[in-house]
């Protein structure tokens, strides 16, 4: 994705509008944490099911017979990775909540929302966004400030990014 890319002329955001929009990314950055944890659990389980003379990896120690460390490791490791992405799955339909929870201000058929849906629970590219919404990538930076202003003219999300700057210490 082209999270990372800043976009042409984008004005300075307040600091109320950054936070929020960290807010807004916490589903992405959740998503991402899971998908890592995936790619992580796919790599022990192909290194444990790889031929047992191409990593020097043996799960029954053939002059003994028994199981050695290294299969319980593996073993151990999937268990901690499984669990770490039950739990990532928890947190991703937390902040889908959050996030919803925070949209569901603006109008349901308004642009704003509809750019902030697309990349905050879509979490598509600009490129893709303004093809989808038929605009240029300027008019979609703009809706994304709009609803963003739109957003902190709520006591309520104000309140919530509040507390969560300072859980954050942001």
């Amino acid at each position: 994705m082209e999270r990372n890319r800043k976009p042409p002329k984008e004005r300075k955001a307040s600091k109320d509008a950054l936070i929020l929009r960290d807010y807004l990314g916490q589903y992405y950055r959740a998503t991402k944490r899971r998908q890592q944890l995936e790619e992580r659990l796919k790599n022990i389980c192909e290194e444990m099911n790889a031929p047992i003379g191409g990593m020097n990896y043996s799960p029954v120690n053939i002059s003994s017979g028994k199981i050695s460390q290294g299969s319980a490791a593996f073993t151990f490791r999937k268990s901690e990775i499984e669990t770490r992405i039950e739990e990532q799955k928890k947190q991703i339909e937390a902040d889908l909540l959050k996030i919803t929870d925070i949209l569901d201000y603006l109008d349901p058929t308004s642009e704003e929302r509809m750019v902030l849906e697309l990349y905050y629970i879509d979490k598509l590219p600009w490129r893709e966004i303004q093809q989808r919404a038929n605009m240029s990538r300027s008019t979609a930076f703009d809706y994304r400030d709009k609803g963003i202003d739109k957003l902190l003219t709520f006591k309520r999300v104000r309140a919530i990014i509040k507390k969560y700057a300072e859980e954050k210490g942001l």
